[in-house]
């Protein structure tokens, strides 16, 4: 019976293919094989890799021992080239945990090669031949103009995309900022202006998270961006205000008014009809003004986000570069009355809703979502009503890091979000007691959401963040033949000899990846636990671990809520461990 199961073993293992050549090192000589892949070690070479790829080689015949593994700049392998080693691998593959730069070369820029040792240290192989190969985004990376409606620009997403940088070019100096979706409104057109630039030009560029604490050998530097765009031209229709009500939702997908068809993997923009200007006892600040609220009931009750204060008749939530310093009084706002447009980041300053209470954006970085109203202030630095954004010190201000603009998944089809658009006005806050200065404003919604939503004036949208792919047909999943390679499981259960090379595809959204590991999927008890920014990991299942074994990944986002950042788990995975098993009784 023993010989039946190892003979069954090493069939589903034969039907396999390959990761490299079938020939082995020579005794004691150099590996042979070394290659780089990001899936599966049996793919096709590419010309380019868009993320830190892994890699694998043929293994040395003579039993036992471990593998060193460096990577550098230069076939040369010194000291100021090298980006980091590895030693003491126990099998001919390695899953990368550091960043690479982007770097391109003529042929190659950077430089892998692997030796093996003895057991007892007596044996040490020659470095194998330099594998060279490249780091570049891949053409398919750069940002295409998508359609998008009024107030908003739009582009395709990018695969691997962590967040994006938006640059409108109109302004000198140019304005940036960052956000998570594909889609950014142009309220530093329409603020305080009634679109005086009718056409827009920006670009677009991808970002990759990069984790500033993984420091690399020789400290060369990373950049955490792909290319820009070309620029894009966005054009406006001329302003023809009517009824204020939400129009459509937006990102990867577009819902307009009436039942959403999708939902979206991040918080989307939104869109309006554009309103009259609603004057207040300051009179015409130049613009109408509005803030986005969103709800998990219909009724528009229980309240979860709000939008800053913008002047366009949409928007879309920034992580990066949010909320304007709203001018403060009279003086201020006269200097907004025409180029350069309101481009200052910072602190909204006295806003509050339509019952008074003070209000705080989401997109003020060191807040959450839903977080609970700090009673007592009306600067806008201290608190929100109910559950509208950022509380606590400092909130108020324009501070460093990701603001929390995305949401919970909604349990979609059938759990969703309601939103709907109020007007803000500017009144006056009192008399300023310095006659070089203007008289003090604040900013107060007109209206209270709920009566908007009442009225008929409210949309839905689901929400839901993507699953870490794993597989495509068969898992991710690779692991030692009998004679010691490194080879690409076929079966939809993977059977592999120990220390199985698991890996995914990055998801929308996510800078890390969390993997667990279970004896069984339900109920799912974790055994192991880790987080990595990588791709790609070694499972800790060695030869001892025989049996069944279930692993499962999901993505990190930090735009997420605090205490609610991981996203959803992948299906978890089951796969084999034969450990000794594997080898033939004679």
């Amino acid at each position: 019976m023993k010989r039946v199961v190892a003979a069954s073993a090493l069939v589903v293992l034969l039907c396999a293919v390959a990761a490299a050549p079938t020939s082995s090192s020579t005794g004691n000589g150099a590996p042979t094989g070394l290659h780089a892949f990001l899936l599966r070690p049996n793919e096709p070479a590419q010309p380019y890799y868009p993320r830190t790829p892994s890699f694998a080689w043929n293994p040395e015949r003579q039993a036992g021992g471990t593998y060193d593994f460096q990577l550098a700049t230069s076939t040369s392998f010194d000291d100021s080239s090298t980006l980091f080693s590895y030693s003491k691998l126990r099998i001919p593959a390695v899953a990368i945990a550091h960043q690479l730069p982007w770097m391109t070369g003529d042929p190659d820029a950077l430089w892998a090669h692997v030796r093996w040792e003895s057991a007892n240290g007596k044996i040490v192989t020659p470095w194998s031949k330099p594998f060279g190969f490249n780091m570049r985004w891949l053409n398919s990376d750069v940002p295409q103009q998508l359609p998008a409606p009024e107030g908003l620009v739009r582009w395709k997403p990018i695969e691997g995309a962590t967040s994006y940088q938006v640059l409108y070019t109109d302004f000198r100096p140019a304005v940036s900022f960052e956000t998570t979706t594909n889609v950014a409104d142009e309220r530093e057109y329409f603020t305080f202006h009634s679109n005086l630039a009718s056409t827009i030009h920006w670009r677009v560029r991808a970002i990759r998270y990069i984790d500033d604490s993984d420091v690399l050998k020789n400290g060369l530097p990373r950049a955490s961006y792909g290319p820009w765009s070309p620029t894009f031209t966005t054009v406006n229709p001329p302003a023809t205000p009517g009824t204020l009500a939400p129009t459509a939702t937006i990102s990867d997908t577009w819902n307009k008014a009436g039942q959403p068809a999708a939902a979206d993997e991040l918080t989307p923009g939104f869109a309006w009809n554009s309103s009259p200007e609603v004057l207040g006892d300051v009179g015409s600040v130049g613009s109408s003004l509005y803030r986005v609220y969103i709800f998990t009931d219909r009724d528009c009750v229980n309240q979860v986000f709000a939008g800053s204060i913008v002047g366009s008749p949409a928007f879309a939530p920034r992580t990066v570069g949010g909320t304007f310093a709203l001018p403060q009084d009279t003086k201020a706002l006269a200097d907004w009355d025409g180029p350069p447009y309101l481009e200052t980041k910072g602190s909204e300053g006295n806003a509050f809703d339509a019952t008074g209470a003070p209000v705080t954006s989401n997109e003020v970085p060191g807040g959450s979502i839903g977080a609970k109203s700090s009673a007592g202030s009306n600067s806008g630095s201290g608190g929100s009503t109910g559950a509208t954004g950022a509380s606590g010190a400092g909130a108020g201000a324009s501070g460093a890091g990701v603001a929390s603009v995305d949401l919970w998944d909604s349990g979609w089809p059938s759990g969703r979000y309601y939103w709907t658009v109020v007007p803000v006005v500017v009144h006056s806050d009192g008399v300023s007691n310095d006659p070089t200065a203007g008289t003090p404003i604040e900013y107060q919604d007109a209206t209270v959401p709920q009566d908007q939503c009442e009225a008929g004036d409210v949309m839905s949208f689901g929400k839901v963040s993507e699953p870490v792919v794993t597989s495509s047909g068969t898992p991710w999943v690779s692991g030692l033949d009998p004679s010691g390679r490194e080879i690409a499981s076929a079966a939809k259960v993977p059977v592999v000899h120990d220390l199985p090379l698991v890996a995914w595809e990055p998801a929308v959204g996510a800078t890390t990846y969390e993997i667990q590991l279970s004896r069984k999927s339900y109920p799912w008890k974790t055994s192991w636990d880790q987080k990595t920014a990588a791709t790609s990991i070694v499972l800790p299942l060695g030869m001892k671990d025989v049996g069944t074994w279930w692993y499962r990944v999901r993505g990190i986002n930090p735009a997420l809520p605090q205490g609610a950042q991981a996203m959803s788990w992948s299906a978890p995975v089951r796969l084999t461990i034969t450990g000794d098993r594997f080898r033939l009784v004679k």
